[in-house]
């Protein structure tokens, strides 16, 4: 995928209206929820697919544990964003899509609100995939799925061909690609949206099998 696609263009606009600061302000209770519920007492490598500004790669590279964070974008923006703000030597920040980037595996891969944009989500998930190390983690958050409807114009309001899937839909892709599948619903009590506080934010959580195990 191009860089200068109608995707990066939206969160090129939004960098640099600050907007990425609001969109990590609306995702930090349901983020922070499932990753304080991980254990990160072993050393690990972490990548977040659709980083934005950064913000969850700086958190993660804030552990001691933390080998390697980094952050990819299609956004040049956001990258710009990200780098702007990075202050350890864990942290890492690319301008590219999931579908063009290629690296050594990584134990964690995180992704919030990005595979929707994919063309494709079954072929995003392949490629996670490839990128876990064996018995690796990929967690993937999404507040837009079918059956949260309040969220169901967002595609409409973006302007973007945004996958709607439903969650039965998001857990059988996780397994076809090959992961054994969790599912986790993350509520915000003093959300502001309804959804926030009853449907909450669905993540999946796969582990990559280790076969050798």
């Amino acid at each position: 995928m191009s860089g200068t696609d109608g995707v990066a263009r939206t969160f090129d606009r939004w960098a640099a209206d600050g907007r990425d600061d609001k969109l990590a302000r609306g995702h930090r209770h349901s983020v922070h929820t499932i990753l304080d519920s991980m254990d990160w007492s072993e050393p690990f490598s972490f990548l977040d697919v659709g980083c934005g500004n950064g913000w969850v790669v700086r958190r993660m590279a804030s552990y001691d544990t933390c080998t390697r964070a980094v952050g990819i974008d299609k956004s040049s923006g956001m990258i710009g964003r990200a780098w702007s703000m990075a202050s350890r030597p864990a942290e890492d920040y690319y301008v590219s899509a999931l579908e063009d980037w290629s690296s050594d595996p990584f134990d964690v891969v995180f992704s919030m609100e990005s595979l929707y944009y994919s063309t494709s989500v079954p072929n995003a998930m392949s490629h996670v995939h490839s990128l876990l190390r064996p018995g690796g983690t990929f967690v993937c958050g999404t507040d837009y799925y079918k059956e949260n409807t309040e969220t169901a114009v967002w595609g409409e309001m973006m302007g973007l061909p945004l996958q709607l899937h439903s969650e039965r839909e998001w857990t059988s892709m996780f397994k076809q690609a090959g992961f054994e599948t969790s599912v986790r619903h993350v509520t915000n009590p003093n959300g502001k949206a309804r959804w926030q506080r009853e449907t909450g934010t669905l993540f999946l959580v796969g582990m990559r099998p280790d076969i050798s195990s």
